[in-house]
């Protein structure tokens, strides 16, 4: 798992970070919790972090900057924030990881004060350097709830709230329905009193869906057996390097090719990606691991909890294959995968091994792609991504070795973290504009065969700053 930030926007470092630890207090033990097995995401998640070493188990901590809008009182926006807390119960859950079954309970709701904390300036860098520090530290999701967040001023007035929220607790999807309830409340606007779904209904629908479940477990059962043995490799420890760029000519061929051939933007992009990898890596077969949102079921379309499991699959295709053939292939593909999504991690794990499967972890997979959605934002005039590729000042240890994380809006978002064992820093820097140059060339020039694809960049390739860490 890499950390990821749930809002479109990076981090630097701060000095003054002071946040509340939203510890369970030793009096919430003696109100009324509840206490169920966790959802199939919320199990993915746990087993990922057991794969990280103990100083590495912040990788879970999700970073997300809020700007208040002007005039807001800390008070209006605690209060604001508390209204999610006590409508959520992934925000008030602690987690028993201690059974074979993990446990999620949930907390009564107690009333709290947000801390507040002043940056050196009201810039938006500083809210956001604010709020990687905080995520330097470890969430103890057995003992604390799975968030810290602080009120962020500068002389003294509400800037932004800053949030750090582990990934058990929200995954992108459901960051994004905060992120709106957030301003609904600060604008003086009403949730409503209707019921909102809960991890725990979630998790107890999904354990009697037995026939389903089975249905699910036999697909990855057959699926398992076509996947690369080379990209289900773990140990990669050489350091990652994390590269960015922002594409609107990329943006508006893969919607072209999308529209052409009837496929979704995001299995045009998928498969960009993928030819792309084969130039590099002069492969001809990759397996990738898909992850699904898991949100297809409208009953659990506005859940705040983690969903997101790895549905993988593998792309193949020979150099004379017309590249129309492969997005198809890869559209009705993917779509198949993302339907089976959702499966409860450690029974696969038991059938692969009964079955003898030589690699039966159903997290370890070396390549992982991502697809945000709609939250691409332009970058600011003058940002290296415009016009280069802008390279990230960290990148983490515990991260697979190839994680492509694609978001679309105005312009394709691509950020790539690649070991230097997978892929040099050079080539990491020269895969995303590779991407960018397949895109228009499979839109513009409608090549017959991989071969004819044009692979050279659009853009200047910079090469790796060394002193990047």
């Amino acid at each position: 798992m890499s950390r990821t930030t749930v809002s479109s926007e990076n981090a630097v470092s701060s000095e003054n970070a002071v946040s509340s630890e939203n510890a369970v207090s030793s009096r919430s033990t003696v109100l009324t919790q509840t206490t169920a097995p966790v959802t199939f995401g919320q199990l993915s998640v746990i087993r990922d972090l057991e794969l990280s070493a103990p100083d590495e188990q912040s990788d879970g901590n999700l970073t997300a900057v809020h700007a208040l809008p002007h005039g807001t009182t800390a008070a209006e926006a605690t209060a604001a924030w508390s209204t999610l807390v006590e409508r959520h119960e992934a925000l008030r859950t602690v987690y028993d990881r201690t059974p074979a079954e993990p446990l999620q309970i949930v907390q009564p709701f107690e009333a709290f004060r947000l801390d507040l904390v002043e940056l050196p300036d009201g810039s938006p860098q500083a809210a956001e350097a604010l709020a990687e520090e905080m995520a330097e530290r470890e969430i103890r999701v057995e003992v604390e709830h799975s968030w810290r967040a602080v009120i962020a001023t500068h002389a003294g007035a509400p800037r932004y709230l800053v949030c750090v929220l582990h990934h058990l607790a929200v995954d992108a999807a459901a960051w994004a329905l905060l992120e709106e309830q957030l301003r609904t409340l600060l604008a003086g606007g009403s949730l409503g009193s209707e019921p909102v779904p809960q991890p725990i209904q979630l998790a107890l629908a999904q354990r009697t869906q037995e026939r389903q479940r089975r249905r699910t477990i036999e697909y990855w059962l057959k699926a398992w057996e076509g996947f690369v043995e080379e990209d289900r490799q773990a140990g990669d420890t050489s350091f990652r390097v994390k590269a960015s760029l922002y594409s609107e000519v990329a943006m508006t061929a893969a919607v072209r090719l999308s529209e052409r051939l009837g496929v979704s933007v995001q299995s045009v992009i998928l498969g960009a990606s993928a030819l792309s990898l084969f130039q590099l890596k002069g492969r001809d077969r990759v397996t990738l691991g898909l992850l699904a949102g898991n949100r297809n079921d409208l009953r659990w379309g506005t859940l705040v909890s983690s969903m997101n499991q790895l549905a993988p699959i593998t792309v193949a295709a020979d150099r004379g294959t017309h590249p129309d053939a492969v997005l198809r292939a890869l559209y009705r593909g993917g779509l198949e995968r993302l339907l089976h999504g959702s499966y409860h991690m450690d029974e696969l794990r038991e059938r692969l091994t009964a079955n003898g499967h030589p690699n039966p972890d159903p997290v370890l997979f070396s390549c992982y792609f991502n697809f945000l959605g709609e939250i691409a934002e332009t970058p600011e005039p003058g940002s290296p991504s415009l016009a280069g590729i802008e390279w990230a000042s960290n990148a983490w240890q515990a991260s697979p070795s190839f994680n492509l994380r694609a978001a679309t809006g105005a312009g394709l978002h691509l950020s790539l973290t690649a070991s230097r064992d997978y892929l040099t820093p050079e080539r990491t820097g020269l895969y995303l504009a590779t991407v960018e140059a397949v895109l228009v060339s499979l839109a513009d020039e409608a090549p017959s065969s991989l071969d004819e694809i044009g692979y050279a960049p659009l853009r200047r390739v910079d090469q790796f700053p060394e002193n990047t860490k």
